[in-house]
This record gives structure tokens, C-alpha cells and sequence, in this order.
């Protein structure tokens, strides 16, 4: 068996405030891993802790009583008592195990189909574990598998190419217009986080100079300093728009900021140079009206939420392959790990028939009296071959089953009783 364990909870199972109960502050994770090593049937351990999901994963000696440990370790740490967790804590083992954290590494499981940052999430869990001295042979094989398999879905689907956040989805509709945002000037109008989060995908994308304008000049300046820009009087609107290339409105303010008049004056003055409004503030602080302009390209929050569901209409649909490509980096990793279970078991058993078959050989021998050295030779040659044909059916028949991990556990075990081989064996 694999002995592989993972109880959590996440978005789907448990609300906000119960994961926020449950998590674990990087920096205590730790002290916490060793306490959980040290649980009765913990071999191996690591704990995963973001916004979205808390995660135990394990190497235990044996299944139910390492379930046990680990669950009496996330109550006790989290404060959480069981009727809290009941209905929201999950529980994996052995294949199913590993294709859960193959499907979170490859952000299968995320609440943002295909999100990147999870990949990074779990390089950085699993250094602490390394660090923490909780992690071994096995789980150290298991992660690396996962990282793999992440990194196939990566490079083989889209999964990840398509736009599902508003402020991402700004610079993909900048992007249809300018074609490259290098050299462009974006103005920030308000000091909104959805605003500012559209100009930091914007400057990430090549945009060259941000400037920000706000009613507070003290906010105007420290949202500027986020981008090395500069801040620019709010009561000069027109003048800094018209210089502008993108234009993000996302203020408290009620009342338009740019009508049909103003914008016709900023085209004028742009001498045909086109220029894009995205606006995220509701109620809406451009006119959509100025879209049908010439050369004014104008986008509100529904626009980019069309884009959004649009996007992730595009990531369901890999995410197909995506499952299927995990699938056959679980089949490979488990058969890989069971014929590394079989391979010890295989090596002694093979050693225990020898074992038997030379002590009944000296019996012999002792009895027999003293024989020719060409004797001895051909008594020995005859053994040896008596136990290789006790063994290769044996061993032949424990090899057989990679895919009915039970019934090879089940036959791996009564060949450990039969020949009284040691428990090492399992590990």
C-alpha cells in the first residue's frame, strides 16, 4: 500500500471563517509539523494553509490510526470542535490521495480554474516541510510527481492563457486596440482596488508612465509612488486624459466624469490617436456613450465580466485534457510506487527460500558424510535451482497485480506471514 493520507478543507466545503479558524500562520507551520511527525502512525508530513484551503498530507505507518492522528492534530490546532468540522473536512487515501494533490498543484481544484500562484503555493509548502525534516523518501517522490504533472498541464493546455479576473481582462481589451502595450500612458482616476489592480496588470504588461488623479491629493500621491508615477491635480482632468492612452475610472463619485462634449474635445485634441476608457466604477463615471465615437474604445464592469465568463469558458474546456493528463501522471506514479513496495518484498523472499533450501542442504550434509567437491558442487547447483522455481511463481504472481492495489497488498502481506519476513519490508 501506498499509506498516503490527506484530510482538508477548502472553498467548496467550508466557509470563510471556518478556514480562517483552521489556518496556519506560515511561520508557526514549523513547530506545528513536528508535532504532527510525532503522532502515533505519522511517518511523513506536510501542511498546506492559503486563503482557500487547509491541508494535511501524510505518510503513515497505518491508515486508520494515522487518520485518527491527523485529525485530532488539525482539531487541537485549530480550535474547531468536531461538529464544526463534520459535513466540511475531507478525507483521502492511498490513489485517491494522490490525485488530489495532483489536481491542486495543477489548479484543478482551485476556485479560479487554472490560477497560477497554487504551483508556487505548493513549491513553497514543501520547502518548509524539507526544512522542517517532515518530509521523506515518499512524500518527497509524491511532490515531485505532482510538480510534474502540474507542469505537463502547463505546457500542454491553455488552461492558463485565458484572462478571469476584471483587472487581467482590462489588459487583454487594451491589448485588441494598441496590439502592444509598450510606450503606452495610463491615467488612474480614483483610488479604487479594482482601479488599481487594472493599472498594475496594465504596467506589468509593458505600459510605460502612470499617472493618478484623485479628490484626496495625499491618496493621489501614495497609489502613484505603487507604480513610480506621479500624481496629477484632479480638478485638470481634461487635460491629463487627453494625454493619455488608457484611461481607468474607478471612483465613488456619482456623477460622470467624462460626457459625449468632453470626449469629442479630447479626441480633437489626440489628433486621431486612439484611446481606451475602462471603467470599473459603478455607477459609471464615463459615458458609455463615448464608445461609438471614432477612435474611443470604452469598457465597463459587465464588459469585463463578459470577457471573464468568456475566458472561463474557454479553461472548462481544457480543463478536460487537463484531467486526463493528471489521470495518466496518477496511473504512473502509483505503479512506479507499488513496484517499489513489491521490490523489497521480492529481494527477501527471495533470500528467506535460499535460506531454507542451505540449512536443510547442511543437514543433509552432516549426514551424508564427507562427499567430492564435484559432488558438493552439483548438491548445491541443485538446491539452488529447487528454490529459484519455489520463488518465481511466488514472485511472478506478487508483480501481477500493479492496478488491483488491494489484492496485491492483500497478497504481499500473506507471503510477509507465510515466510515471516520482516515489516521493514513495507516501508
Amino acid at each position: 500500500m501506498l499509506n498516503l493520507v490527506l484530510i482538508g478543507l477548502n472553498h467548496r466545503t467550508a466557509a470563510l471563517d471556518t478556514r480562517e479558524r483552521a489556518a496556519f500562520e506560515a511561520a508557526r507551520i514549523p513547530e506545528a509539523l513536528q508535532t504532527l511527525s510525532k503522532r502515533p502512525s505519522v511517518e511523513e508530513a506536510m501542511i498546506f494553509s492559503t486563503c482557500n484551503r487547509v491541508e494535511v498530507l501524510a505518510r503513515v505507518s497505518e491508515t486508520p490510526p494515522g487518520l485518527a492522528s491527523m485529525e485530532e492534530f488539525l482539531r487541537e490546532t485549530s480550535r474547531l470542535l468536531q461538529d464544526e468540522l463534520d459535513g466540511k473536512l475531507y478525507r483521502y487515501t492511498e490513489e485517491a490521495a494522490v490525485r488530489h494533490l495532483f489536481r491542486v498543484a495543477a489548479s484543478l481544484d482551485s476556485l479560479i480554474l487554472g490560477e497560477p500562484q497554487i504551483l508556487g503555493q505548493v513549491k513553497d509548502f514543501y520547502g518548509i516541510a524539507l526544512r522542517a525534516g517532515t518530509v521523506g523518501n515518499h512524500l518527497n517522490s509524491l511532490v515531485q510527481a505532482a510538480l510534474h504533472a502540474a507542469k505537463r498541464v502547463r505546457s500542454e493546455t491553455s488552461i492558463g492563457e485565458y484572462s478571469v479576473s476584471v483587472s487581467s481582462a482590462a489588459v487583454e481589451l487594451a491589448r485588441k486596440i494598441f496590439g502592444r502595450l509598450e510606450g503606452k500612458q495610463i491615467l488612474i482616476v480614483g483610488a479604487g482596488k479594482m482601479g488599481e489592480l487594472a493599472v498594475r496588470h496594465l504596467k506589468r504588461s509593458g505600459a510605460d508612465r502612470v499617472w493618478v488623479s484623485n479628490r484626496s491629493p495625499e491618496a493621489a500621491r501614495a497609489l502613484a509612488a505603487a507604480f513610480a508615477g506621479d500624481a496629477v491635480p484632479y480638478g485638470d482632468l481634461p487635460r491629463w486624459i487627453a494625454r493619455s492612452d488608457v484611461v481607468v475610472t474607478s471612483t465613488g463619485s456619482k456623477e460622470q466624469l467624462v460626457d459625449l462634449e468632453l470626449a469629442r474635445r479630447i479626441l480633437s485634441e489626440r489628433n486621431g490617436a486612439p484611446i481606451v476608457f475602462i471603467d470599473i466604477s459603478v455607477p459609471r463615471n464615463v459615458d458609455p456613450a463615448v464608445g461609438t465615437l471614432d477612435g474611443a474604445f470604452y469598457y465597463d464592469v459587465d464588459d469585463l465580466g463578459s470577457v471573464v465568463e468568456a475566458n472561463l469558458q474557454e479553461r472548462r474546456k481544457e480543463s478536460s485534457l487537463a484531467e486526463r493528463i493528471v489521470e495518466a501522471e496518477v496511473a504512473n506514479f502509483c505503479q512506479r510506487a507499488r513496484g517499489l513496495e513489491v521490490a523489497p518484498v521480492v529481494k527477501e523472499l527471495e533470500g528467506r527460500i535460499r535460506e531454507i533450501c542451505g540449512t536443510e542442504l547442511e543437514r543433509y550434509l552432516r549426514r551424508a558424510g564427507p562427499l567430492s567437491a564435484r559432488e558438493r558442487e552439483e548438491l548445491e547447483l541443485l538446491v539452488s535451482r529447487i528454490a529459484g522455481k519455489i520463488a518465481h511463481p511466488l514472485i511472478t504472481h506478487a508483480r501481477a497485480s500493479p492496478h488491483d492495489p488491494e489484492r496485491q497488498s492483500a497478497y504481499l502481506d500473506m507471503i510477509r506471514r507465510i515466510f515471516k519476513l520482516e515489516k521493514s519490508t513495507e516501508s
